[in-house]
């Protein structure tokens, strides 16, 4: 079995859940002791009073109480189970979506939402007024898969990672395969966290940033950004004074810039950065004419970025916008 890149032995030949992906061979193959833990607050015989959560027809009813199961680097998984709170499903059975804000301080623990839908387990924050974060990870080399995080009414941050080098050490994370829907204020926020990975995902509308990282804060280096949707955010990454990032085979569609409109920074802004490289992705703007809404509008590179072999709307980029 090959994961991120590094091969592990499978232990375990178990049937896994309705067939849905990691959760026949996941857990085993880090550990012979692994815990495989369920959440599923819709369930019946859900309670985190009494149960161990590892018995999927006795799961625990927060994602908290899995997390207090987790131990570092024994390759503990928590299956986030299916619900129907997402706003335009059938609201037939199974409505509670998973409303908590969690920090993950578990190193290697995997959080999977166990879905075979296009977008994933529903999740919100519960603070008010935009200042709730769903997940925030500091620990090192968490996975985060399969989750549709909704803002709701709330807004506020989907998962945020954070490194400080005395209690918090959230980088190396694995984001990937999530939806960030159009009341989430922010989809991901790194602050000094690096090597981190964010593959295959959805943002859609996103209010402020799909991706953000403070350019008051530390910044962050050294992060692949491949293969996701930014479906007209406000702005799609902002990432001003992070270095060494490779970003690539991204879409980025903006509504603004496709009309020909102001949108200064709505793209990828690394201003401040240094030695990002940018490659191969598509954005619904012009090519630098100058005007309002061309590559140069729509994003701005720092001095010694690379950007190569972008797409517009009329030919491909020879030059870093500016």
């Amino acid at each position: 079995m090959t994961m991120n890149n590094r091969t592990v032995g499978v232990m375990d030949g178990q049937s896994g859940v309705l067939g849905v992906n990691y959760t026949a061979t996941f857990g085993k193959s880090m550990m012979s002791d692994s815990r495989l833990i369920y959440v599923n607050p819709n369930h019946g015989d859900a309670t985190d009073n009494g149960n161990t959560g590892e018995n999927p027809e006795q799961p625990f009813a927060t994602v908290a109480a899995a997390l207090a199961r987790c131990r570092d680097n024994r390759g503990d998984v928590i299956f986030v189970g299916q619900n129907d709170a997402w706003q335009y499903g059938g609201g037939s059975t199974w409505q509670t979506p998973i409303a908590e804000e969690v920090t993950v301080s578990v190193e290697g623990v995997s959080i999977i939402g166990v879905s075979p839908g296009s977008l994933g387990v529903t999740w919100t924050p519960v603070t008010a007024a935009g200042a709730g974060v769903c997940i925030t990870v500091t620990a090192l080399d968490v996975l985060i898969s399969g989750i549709a995080f909704s803002g709701v009414a709330l807004g506020g941050t989907a998962i945020y990672c954070l490194w400080d080098g005395i209690t918090a050490h959230g980088e190396n994370t694995v984001i990937e395969n999530c939806f960030f829907d159009d009341d989430i204020d922010i989809g991901i926020q790194f602050e000094f966290a690096w090597f981190q990975i964010v593959r295959g995902c959805t943002f859609q509308e996103c209010n402020t940033f799909g991706i953000y990282v403070d350019p008051a804060g530390s910044g962050s280096s050294y992060c692949h950004i491949y293969d996701n949707t930014f479906n007209d955010c406000a702005a799609a990454m902002g990432l001003n004074g992070c270095d060494d990032f490779y970003i690539y085979n991204n879409r980025i569609y903006n509504a603004n810039a496709q009309a020909a409109g102001a949108a200064t920074d709505e793209g990828i802004d690394t201003t401040a950065g240094a030695r990002n490289m940018v490659t191969d992705n598509y954005f619904s703007c012009l090519l630098p004419v100058p005007a309002a809404g061309d590559l140069d509008d729509l994003n701005t590179a720092s001095a010694t970025d690379s950007w190569l072999n972008c797409h517009c709307l009329d030919g491909d980029t020879v030059t870093n916008p500016t």
